[in-house]
């Protein structure tokens, strides 16, 4: 019993780690710019196929980071055809834009690369291993290198946003646009950087999702839900909420395999409930941030 437990912990915050790379990229749309984009969970899948695609000709990091730019640059072209002309009505509207986009994206890869799951041709022979620690083995690729590659992607998130110039004006922008716009400084093309820096980690967590999960259309429709519940959970436009609300997730998820098999995925909307009942703004949200 020790050792599933054990096992399922660790599966845990893998798991837990692909929800935060999806669930900050949501939060820093939605807390710094008020969009409700419903087609963040389509950007992520079109980075698994993207990145399935491009293994076999370019290899796997190379993969990794042209999927992930890609779709970031996507994402930046999508701002600006179709929500940016939006920002001015009511935020309905963006979400029910964002919500029928991604029905097109997901019947756009059906169309390209078919109804049947897909996997990822193959990794590289480093990462195909495992780890022994004691009486445990872990996976090199699913355990450990994605541990330790979201941990270096969310401090260079975290450094951009509160240690550069960038991060500064995006922050002001959101809290007095009409400010910022008087000191010269250009806001629409930040909020299309800001819809592209969630757009390009969306695409990343894809990638990285890629050779672990089958890759089917539907994952667009099941990771957006669940990554809303995060951001709820942990609080919008928190940095620590996004993080602590996917780990959490994540585990409590992946234990509940033990527990009780069929309420996995009912797990994060019972969180949810708890914490909405305990602390309505998540653990680490900001009272009155859309008011």
């Amino acid at each position: 019993m020790l050792h599933q437990i054990s096992d399922q912990l660790v599966n845990g915050i893998t798991l837990g780690m692909l929800y935060i790379l999806v669930a900050l990229g949501l939060n820093i749309i939605l807390g710094l710019m008020g969009v409700i984009n419903f087609s963040h969970g389509a950007f992520f899948m079109l980075g698994a196929y993207v990145a399935y695609t491009l293994a076999p000709h370019v290899g796997f990091f190379p993969s990794l980071l042209l999927s992930a730019v890609i779709i970031g640059l996507f994402g930046m072209l999508f701002e600006v055809v179709l929500v940016r002309p939006l920002y001015n009505r009511l935020p309905e509207y963006t979400l029910l834009l964002t919500y029928g986009t991604a029905l097109v994206f997901e019947q756009v890869v059906r169309k390209i690369w078919g109804d049947d799951a897909v996997r990822y041709p193959g990794l590289p022979g480093w990462l195909s291993g495992s780890v022994n620690i004691g009486a445990f083995s872990f996976p090199v690729y699913k355990d450990v290198f994605l541990v330790v590659m979201t941990g270096l992607i969310l401090t260079a998130v975290w450094l951009l946003i509160n240690k550069t110039n960038i991060g500064v004006i995006i922050r002001a922008g959101t809290r007095d646009a009409e400010m910022v716009k008087i000191l010269g400084i250009n806001m629409p093309f930040m909020f299309t950087l800001v819809f592209g820096l969630g757009s390009f980690m969306a695409g990343l967590a894809g990638a990285l999702a890629a050779p672990v999960y089958a890759i089917i259309p539907n994952l667009a429709s099941q990771w957006i839900v669940l990554t809303f519940v995060i951001v709820i959970v942990g609080g919008i436009g928190s940095f620590w909420g996004a993080i602590v609300g996917g780990l959490i997730i994540g585990i409590l998820s992946s234990l509940m395999e033990l527990v009780y098999p069929p309420a996995v995925e009912l797990t994060g909307f019972i969180i949810m409930g708890v914490i909405l009942l305990v602390r309505p703004r998540g653990i680490f949200g900001v009272e009155g941030l859309f008011e």
